[in-house]
């Protein structure tokens, strides 16, 4: 079995910066919606590893679940 640890920054250590984030909702020809979340100044290189996409039931709309 392996083993867990969990990393915890020191306390001088710079916490880092989140880079703005956009999405796209993208609706397929069999009706299926798509999301796909990106950093918001990716270059068209970066964008072909700097992003993550979810569909269906794996997104929901924020104003409904506050």
């Amino acid at each position: 079995m392996g083993t867990e640890s969990a990393h915890t920054p020191d306390k001088d250590s710079e916490v880092p910066v989140r880079p703005p984030l956009t999405s796209r909702i993208v609706t397929g020809t069999d009706g299926r919606e798509e999301c796909t979340i990106h950093p918001k100044d990716a270059t068209p290189e970066e964008l072909l590893t700097k992003w993550v996409s979810a569909t269906g039931d794996s997104f929901v709309d924020l104003d409904e679940m506050r």
